[in-house]
């Protein structure tokens, strides 16, 4: 079952290719852990492409580099350069509006985390994102979303590889391909 999943990930992805030209092939990523959920589930299978003109909650990889290595890691663009972003009770807030992105709390008494620039996970701010950089969050609000802008600060926009168009493969969801709600 799990060959016949794969194979037909895979033939997807080369007639996707076929009809658009190899030129612009999309870049397949697994998601590690459970940081986007409930939008990405882990052990997700998705595809990716240019992220083109950034839009706030549209989803994005960007390249995180540390002592370990460097990684792509897929989070949910925040703020905009300007942006004032801010976080209550878990909701985020952007330019004075609670936004209805998906979110979850696993563990409400995990808000506080010396890891974070400020010393709750689930309310903070406001803070201003400077020029030529992004605000990015996980989807799990817990310290199992590191690492985000709470932890990082905002990011430079330069970082920002991809953008995830598609899941191709899931172990849990029912359905084998849906699109990814970007921008929700």
């Amino acid at each position: 079952m799990l060959v016949r999943r794969l194979t037909l990930a895979v033939m997807l992805i080369l007639m996707a290719g076929l009809t658009r030209g190899f030129t612009r092939l999309p870049a397949i990523y697994y998601m590690t852990g459970p940081s986007m959920e409930p939008t990405v589930l882990a052990q997700e299978y998705f595809t990716t492409g240019t992220p083109g003109a950034l839009a706030r909650g549209q989803l994005v990889l960007f390249r995180y580099q540390d002592e370990d290595g460097v990684f792509h890691v897929l989070r949910r663009l925040a703020g905009l350069p300007g942006d004032t972003v801010a976080m209550r009770d878990g909701v985020a807030v952007v330019n004075g509006r609670a936004q209805s992105w998906p979110f979850r709390i696993i563990e409400p008494r995990a808000a506080i985390s010396p890891l974070a620039r400020e010393p709750n996970l689930y309310s903070w701010g406001p803070v201003v994102v400077p020029p030529d950089s992004v605000f990015l969050l996980a989807d799990t609000r817990d310290i199992i979303g590191w690492p985000d802008s709470r932890f990082l600060g905002p990011v430079p926009r330069s970082v920002i590889v991809a953008a995830p168009r598609r899941i191709v493969y899931s172990p849990i969801r029912s359905r084998l391909l849906k699109r990814l709600a970007i921008g929700q």
